[in-house]
């Protein structure tokens, strides 16, 4: 057992390891899933923090993310890794409010999807069409 924990942890800091640079030079890559069990494990940043050793330390760009957002991007079940984001078909000049038109109550403009994310995350995924 103490074995196969080590090799997940080494799979762990390989995938960040790969990650990383990888995003880091702007190509896309899908987002590293959760490798470990969620049982008892309801905070991330508890362990995820940077302050623990040989555990990967969340970016600083998602310091302020909850819970609920990690998982929009590292469960194996996200949209984040069995789909492509759809592109948004018009600028977005003056358009910060996504939820005035995508609310579902506008015919022919489909509604968010997502339960539990903050607006200023839509762009994390959904980049325009042009």
């Amino acid at each position: 057992m103490r074995v196969v924990r080590l090799l997940s942890a080494a799979a762990v800091l390989l995938a960040v390891a790969v990650a990383v640079p990888t995003q880091a030079q702007g190509q896309d890559t899908k987002p590293t899933v959760v490798p470990h069990d969620l049982e008892g494990k309801d905070n991330c940043m508890m362990c995820h923090s940077g302050k623990m050793p040989n555990v990967a330390a969340a970016p600083e760009s998602h310091k302020d993310f909850t819970n609920t957002q990690c998982m929009l991007c590292h469960s194996a079940d996200s949209p984040m890794q069995t789909a492509a984001p759809t592109a948004i078909p018009h600028d977005l000049e003056g358009k910060d409010n996504c939820a005035m038109c995508h609310s579902g109550k506008m015919p022919n403009v489909p509604a968010i999807p997502h339960e539990g994310i903050d607006q200023k995350d839509c762009t994390v995924c959904h980049k325009t069409a042009g």
